[in-house]
């Protein structure tokens, strides 16, 4: 069979935005592959009844879309050079494609950069758009003054103004003084409503299924972003805003509108700090009540770096709310109804990664086992699956693809499971070299998806293992509750997990092991070889290496750091120390390699700058790949010549050692 090749995502098709029209007899979606020459990805529109897939016509960069009947599609995009000088001067324009006749025309242009999340009754929709407090004049102001309002702010892009944190956010730029606003825009007038105060800023929003009632999340700026929310419904008719829950006690991640009731997915972060499973609860008399707990964490955290863009992952059906949990290594479907009670629905070998409903029937964007994206439609009474697209076909077709082969690490208190790939006609009579590939968050988890990267290092004839240590998502609250015990429990897994894979594997060459992970992943192998020089070399990516310094410059340091590591820079000094592997760079051996992007605000690359500076005076051998212009998601969604360099990087210096 052929190998697969490093640049093979090229081919790759990324499917996203799964979503069905008003009346669910159709569904739309995105389909994104990589430009090399161009460096970015480029977006097909596509509609479908779930037999014929129909492209409608290329979004080029953008990826957003949202039905505006069941007959005609909205999307942003530029076609002229005008209106190209338009959206860079912070307007925004929208197309319609209409499906009876396959034509598309200009649809809407708003002077500020919005975006259409409803359309209304009455010639009304509902937008949203993050601005500064100034730039209400984008949408207050005559052509003559915006214009001028423009001239000014153009000044000002040599600094920014900060007076609260956080004061950026990775992917997003800086977001000091930027609220996320709501309005509701009147077509036929093209009157724009304000729906919240210049300080306020909006997170979650649902509209009712009679479109009367907006209901969304979130709270007043005091400088320091809030880590709980306060729930709102603005009535349309009455103009009128209603506070339904004022208290600041839930961290509240969605809501939902079924079966004439307002229920939240939020936790109280008490037991178990920010990384604490949701639970439902429902609103009543302005306050929530308990209506059902979940076993597993509510959503999708399986990791993958052949995902690009997100799609809804739930969806409201027969007066129950079908939603995802990650379980142990793969996803599930449940039902919850008014009444809270949560029912299996089905039971997803892979993940699952957006769904919506059309013609009574349920489809969703799966990765099943080692497969690219593809729609399945899912029989749940039946409890069967069907793949109805073929946008990766070929991607694969040919190339050796590895099977992961399952392995457990038994302990008396827990298991840690993981898995490993295998290169072509692997033998265990020979001798191959092998990586330890660590996931981030640390909440997320590893299953038996595609994962390029290591299914590359496979077939570059490397055995690949890897494995969900304490941390990980998948297993309750306690499994993943690592407060104050970074680079404890989480290396004792994994190094029990390495144990076992060598125990098990002979054919491994102990002098050819080799370490990798980013974020969190990144934090464990710079932890790794402060600890033990058994690996030959390692590539630490997007990293944490200093906690205090975390605390200060990460968009969500100044929260996590104090939550994860238990303690405050301040007067908690030691204990974050203790947890981080700048303390230990002294007794580094094992050749290190840095992948770090310099807009990567989740991780800053600060963190990378001083664990390597100290390596490079301790006089190992070092090196540093700093992206410009790259995101804390390079490995996943980076720009396509980028996301080459980096993987290239990585094989070339295992391969050197």
């Amino acid at each position: 069979m052929g190998k697969i090749e490093l640049n093979q995502f090229l081919n790759f098709k990324y499917i996203s935005g799964l979503t069905s029209n008003p009346n669910k007899t159709l569904m739309a979606f995105a389909v994104a592959k990589a430009k090399l020459e161009k460096n970015t990805y480029d977006y097909d529109l596509y509609y479908s009844d779930g037999k014929k897939h129909t492209k409608v016509m290329s979004m080029h960069d953008k990826s957003s879309f949202i039905w505006e009947s069941d007959d005609s599609i909205l999307f942003q995009l530029a076609k002229s050079k005008l209106e190209k000088k338009a959206v860079k001067n912070k307007s925004s324009i929208y197309y319609r494609y209409k499906i009876s006749t396959k034509q598309t025309e200009k649809a809407y242009e708003f002077s500020f950069p919005a975006s259409i999340d409803k359309i209304l009754k009455e010639n009304q929709m509902l937008l949203s758009a993050k601005l500064t407090k100034k730039q209400r004049h984008l949408y207050l102001d005559s052509a003559e003054a915006r214009k001028l309002f423009l001239e000014e702010e153009k000044k000002k892009d040599l600094y920014v103004d900060i007076s609260e944190i956080p004061f950026y956010f990775n992917g997003g730029g800086f977001t000091a003084n930027v609220r996320d606003q709501l309005f509701i825009y009147q077509i036929d007038n093209k009157k724009i409503t304000p729906l919240v105060d210049n300080d306020f800023s909006a997170e979650q929003v649902k509209v009712s299924d009679d479109l009367t009632q907006i209901y969304y999340t979130g709270s007043q700026s005091k400088g320091i972003k809030p880590l709980t929310s306060q729930i709102y419904c603005y009535d349309i008719k009455q103009k009128q805003t209603n506070n339904l829950y004022n208290k600041d006690d839930f961290s509240i991640s969605n809501i939902y509108l079924f079966d004439n009731q307002i229920v939240v997915t939020a936790t109280n972060m008490k037991d178990y700090g920010i990384n604490q499973n949701d639970l439902f609860y429902v609103l009543k008399n302005n306050a929530l009540q308990l209506l059902a707990t979940p076993k597993h964490n509510i959503g999708n955290s399986l990791g993958t770096d052949v995902r690009l863009g997100a799609s809804q992952k739930t969806i409201t059906k027969d007066k129950s709310l079908l939603f995802l949990s990650t379980v142990d290594d793969h996803i599930e479907l449940y039902s919850l109804d008014s009444k809270g009670l949560i029912q299996p629905q089905y039971i997803f070998d892979g993940a699952i990664e957006g769904l919506c409903e059309i013609n009574q029937k349920l489809y969703i964007i799966g990765l099943y086992r080692q497969k690219l994206q593809e729609i399945y439609a899912l029989d749940l009474e039946m409890h069967e699956q069907k793949q109805v697209s073929r946008f990766n076909q070929g991607a694969l077709k040919g190339l050796y693809v590895a099977k992961p082969k399952t392995f457990v690490a038994k302990f008396p208190s827990h298991q840690v499971k993981g898995f490993v790939l295998y290169p072509e006609g692997y033998e265990a009579t020979k001798i191959y070299p092998a990586i330890l590939d660590i996931h981030g968050g640390p909440k997320t988890v590893y299953g038996k998806v595609y994962y390029h990267e290591m299914q590359y290092w496979a077939n570059q004839g490397y055995i690949v293992f890897f494995s969900n240590p304490r941390g990980s998502d998948g297993k309750g609250n306690e499994f993943a509750d690592l407060r104050g015990k970074y680079g404890t429990i989480d290396y004792e897994d994994l190094m029990a997990f390495t144990d076992l894979i060598v125990k098990r594997h002979p054919s491994i060459d102990q002098d050819k092991m080799f370490v990798t992970g980013g974020s969190y992943g990144g934090y464990m192998t710079n932890w790794i070889v402060g600890q033990t020089n058994r690996f030959k070399a390692a590539a630490t990516q997007r990293s944490i290496s200093n906690w205090l310094a975390f605390h200060g410059t990460s968009d969500i340091g100044f929260y996590f750091s104090q939550d994860q590591t238990d303690g405050h820079p301040n007067t908690d000094t030691t204990k974050l120390w203790d947890q981080s592997p700048m303390k230990h760079a002294l007794n580094v051996n094992t050749p290190l390699l840095f992948i770090h992007s310099d807009l990567d605000y989740r991780c800053p690359i600060e963190q990378a700058m001083e664990f390597y500076t100290i390596l490079k005076q301790k006089g190992l051998e070092t090196k540093f790949i700093w992206f410009k212009g790259e995101t804390h998601e390079l490995s996943r969604s980076g720009k396509p010549q980028a996301r080459i360099k980096r993987l290239d990087e990585i094989t070339k210096w295992f391969k050197q050692y």
